[in-house]
C-alpha cells in the first residue's frame, strides 16, 4: 500500500495523541469521518498502523537493559525470548552481545525473576545486566 500526505498526516496526529477521535482527525486533514474511518482501516488492514498504544508515567517501575549473546542463532534467541512475554523492547545489535532487551516490573525482584528465565533459555549463551537508576523525562543541560 502506498500511503500519501493525508495518511501521513493522520498517522502524526495519532502518534500524537492515539485518543483523537475520527471526527477530530476529520476536521485536521479536511476529509469527512467516514473518509478517515476508511483510510484508518486501510491502514491497519496493511499493517501501516499495527497496533495502538497508551504511553503511561513509569515512574513507578524499574528498569533494565540486558545484553544477551546467542549461544548459536541470534535470530533464534531472539524468538526465544519474545516468545516469553516478558520484555517491554528487543533488539538485535552488532558487538560483543547479539541483542538487548528492556524489562520493567514493578519492583526488582520482579525484574530478576524474568531476567533469571531468559537466563535459562537454551540458545542463551550469556547475559550483562544494566539496572536503571533514575528515569530523567526531558533533555536538560546537566552540567
Amino acid at each position: 500500500m502506498k500511503i500519501d500526505d493525508i495518511d501521513r498526516k493522520i498517522i502524526s496526529l495519532l502518534k500524537i495523541n492515539s485518543r483523537i477521535s475520527n471526527v477530530e482527525l476529520a476536521k485536521e486533514v479536511n476529509l469527512t469521518e467516514g473518509a478517515v474511518r476508511r483510510r484508518i482501516e486501510q491502514l491497519l488492514n496493511n499493517k501501516i498502523i499495527r497496533n495502538f498504544t497508551i504511553d503511561v508515567d513509569e515512574h513507578e517501575e524499574n528498569f533494565a537493559v540486558v545484553m544477551v549473546k546467542a549461544k548459536a542463532e541470534t535470530k533464534k534467541m531472539m524468538h526465544d525470548i519474545i516468545s516469553l512475554n516478558l520484555v517491554k523492547e528487543a533488539y538485535e545489535i552488532s558487538g560483543d552481545y547479539d541483542g538487548c532487551i528492556i524489562i520493567s516490573a514493578e519492583n526488582l525482584e520482579a525484574i530478576d525473576t524474568k531476567i533469571d528465565k531468559i537466563r535459562h533459555l537454551k540458545s542463551v549463551k550469556d547475559t550483562k545486566t544494566f539496572i536503571s537508576l533514575k528515569k530523567y523525562s526531558h533533555f536538560i543541560h546537566l552540567i
